[in-house]
């Protein structure tokens, strides 16, 4: 038999996990809110949440208690969730909400430094290659009719 202060703090830690179950379904729903799914995406989306989290509460239970699914397991699990939904949700979406934002720009912003870096890199070279090219563009003729197969010196010619 387990002592009750032991499975107190078996309460207590799968409360605490019940928590991060429901922080992790605020970060679903906030990728959604940027992502935007279709219908099949969302449902697809859904069906590969779901079994991540119960693959996570599987492997919490494993660290917690030994893999034992008792009827204070989902009292604690539920506890967790609707402390967290009650008192961190909102807060913590804020957060996240926010942090998608400047994520969002941030990658805009580099992105179009990267097009403008390489434009500014590549057209000046591509300029230079053809003014240089230019003088040399009759032999660029022969060039061609040489590395043709079939032509002088090639696979086919003698």
């Amino acid at each position: 038999m387990i002592p009750v202060f032991d499975q107190w703090q078996i309460f207590l830690a799968l409360a605490g996990a019940g928590m991060v179950l429901a922080f992790t379904f605020d970060c679903y729903r906030v990728g959604r809110f940027f992502w935007r799914p279709r219908s099949l995406a969302t449902l697809a989306g859904d069906a590969l949440f779901w079994l991540l989290i119960t693959l996570l509460t599987f492997i919490l239970l494993m660290f917690i208690n030994w893999g034992e699914v008792r009827a204070y397991t989902f009292m604690a699990l539920g506890l967790g969730a609707l402390l967290y939904g009650l008192f961190l949700s909102r807060s913590t979406r804020r957060c996240l909400y926010a942090g998608g934002r400047f994520l969002g720009s941030s990658l805009a912003l580099g992105r179009r430094l990267l097009n403008r870096t390489v434009l500014v890199i590549l057209l000046p070279g591509r300029l230079a290659l053809n003014f240089l090219a230019w003088p040399l563009q009759p032999l660029q003729f022969i060039w061609r009719r040489w590395l043709r197969p079939g032509g002088p010196g090639g696979p086919a010619g003698g």
